[in-house]
């Protein structure tokens, strides 16, 4: 899931390839999961699962679409990631005032049963590591490996240079890799989560 990779699938969608916009969406849906995994109050997640406002938020971003302005990957993770917070903020206040429920899931692809369980296992053996880790290499990879946020930004986030946030980069990425493989989830069958590439 790499940038290179998404920046192609903009680059069609962008030019109105028929199911170009689909593809993209599909091709982010696997990183929007675990993004708003880790966003989700207890409160919410109590109402809903992450594969479900990952929906919600990718069926919020088709219908936006024609709203975004600009071509390259970086102003588009902003703007993709803005419409998330913004949906997790209207999906908190609507369950939290009770007036309202989660619309039925509509799906962009095939999506099989057991394929969405395995996914959602996966994000959830991946959400408990990186609840492990210490709070700064959980913001890191948020930052700039979920949002794919560019690191000068991460920089000023975290109040720290853009070369001590590559360090802590690494570092966190490397504790999050042996948190996985200490706990078998790292398989040579690559049925097993992944750290965020």
């Amino acid at each position: 899931m790499g940038l290179d990779e998404t920046q192609g699938y903009l680059r069609a969608a962008l030019g109105g390839a028929e199911t170009a916009r689909g593809d993209l969406l599909e091709h982010l849906r696997p990183r929007l999961v675990l993004w708003a995994a880790g966003r989700l109050s207890a409160a919410l997640r109590a109402q809903v699962e992450p594969e479900d406002v990952a929906q919600d938020i990718l069926l919020a971003v088709h219908k936006d679409f024609a709203g975004f302005q600009g071509e390259d990957t970086c102003a588009f993770f902003k703007w993709f990631f803005t419409v998330a917070e913004n949906r997790i903020r209207d999906l908190a206040d609507h369950y939290g005032a009770l007036k309202r429920q989660l619309p039925p899931p509509l799906s962009f692809s095939q999506t099989s049963p057991s394929n969405a369980a395995a996914r959602g296992e996966q994000v959830t053996r991946m959400m408990a590591a990186i609840a492990r880790l210490p709070e700064d290499h959980r913001q890191v990879i948020v930052l700039r490996k979920i949002e794919e946020r560019p690191g000068d930004e991460v920089a000023m986030i975290l109040g720290r240079s853009e070369n001590a946030v590559g360090i802590l980069l690494c570092r966190a990425l490397k504790q999050l890799s042996e948190a996985l493989r200490a706990e078998n989830l790292v398989g040579s069958e690559g049925s097993a989560p992944r750290p965020p590439s």
